[in-house]
């Protein structure tokens, strides 16, 4: 007595490294990171020279800790 033996074959689609696709998600990660970053640079130096101007301070030795000769 043989045992009738069956192979089942399943066809797998070979795999592939996309590098195009790694580079092009890269770079947007990177723009929308760097847009952030500029936005925030940029939200922030306006409140500090809001925050500046409305205190009224002006440049004087003290505040830019210079040293004055007599």
């Amino acid at each position: 007595m043989t045992v009738a033996e069956t192979v089942t074959w399943i066809k797998v689609e070979r795999p592939f490294f996309d590098l195009a696709g790694v580079l092009t998600s890269s770079l947007q990660i990177t723009g929308g990171l760097l847009l952030i970053a500029l936005v925030m640079g940029t939200f922030m130096g306006l409140v500090l020279a809001w925050r500046r101007r409305r205190q009224g301070s002006t440049l004087d030795p003290v505040s830019l800790r210079l040293q004055t000769r007599s």
